[in-house]
């Protein structure tokens, strides 16, 4: 299996990224629709756009969270009903508006990772932590998209694999400009918040966790796993 992975940019400033897991006969093909999507996206053309593509030494399979799609009218019920849902596994208040934070003022190609304390623990606070290394099943992508939208299958791969690590919790919002959808996952599942964001506002990720250490970091970055 080969992993693929996009990232594309204007003017030294993150655009989009993109990554998928397939089979040597795939890679042409996958490529051409990751470039394609670096090219045609909403956040402008791109000056930059670089495709990596590696050997994987091994590919774990999970199960992916369990999708929950939670209505809400507008910014301020959709950020309310995610605070339930983070503060349930226990996460302090003040943390919590401390990702808010985060995430509206966006930039980041990775997350940020917030201990209960609300100490930023990510080495690299421009750029974050990426998780790489990821992707879903055909099927499950088929699923996703005819019931949601691709973002949500690049999405659920993300959440799956970190809540698999370790993470207590993930908030997220896109940094696709109209794409006013986000989502928080624990263990219990995959929160879909619709309106957790306004149109044209920036976006981001945030992790929470109890007991870390850099190991994690590895292992978010490195290890591979196609969600099912």
């Amino acid at each position: 299996m080969f992993s693929i992975k996009m990232r594309a940019s204007l003017n030294n400033k993150h655009i989009s990224g993109a990554e998928r897991i397939v089979k040597k006969n795939k890679i042409k093909e996958v490529s051409l629709e990751l470039i394609n999507r670096a090219l045609n996206h909403e956040n402008g053309e791109p000056d930059f756009i670089n495709i990596k593509i590696e050997k994987l030494k091994e590919v774990r399979y999970i199960k992916h969270l369990p999708i929950v799609t939670i209505e809400c009218k507008n910014k301020i019920e959709a950020r309310s009903r995610a605070k339930e849902i983070l503060l349930k596994e226990k996460i302090p208040e003040h943390v919590i508006d401390k990702a808010f934070n985060i995430i509206d003022k966006g930039g980041m190609r990775g997350a940020a990772i917030l201990d209960f304390e609300g100490n930023r623990l990510d080495p690299d606070k421009e750029r974050g932590v990426r998780v790489k290394n990821i992707d879903v099943t055909d099927k499950l992508r088929e699923e996703i998209i005819r019931k949601y939208t691709e973002r949500t299958a690049d999405a659920i791969a993300i959440a799956t694999k970190v809540i698999h690590l370790g993470i207590i919790a993930e908030l997220c919002t896109s940094d696709n400009r109209s794409y006013t959808t986000g989502y928080v996952a624990t263990k219990n599942g995959y929160f879909r918040i619709t309106n957790l964001k306004n149109k044209n506002e920036p976006g981001g990720r945030v992790f929470f966790v109890k007991n870390f250490d850099y190991e994690l970091i590895r292992r978010l970055e490195n290890e591979a796993y196609i969600i099912y």
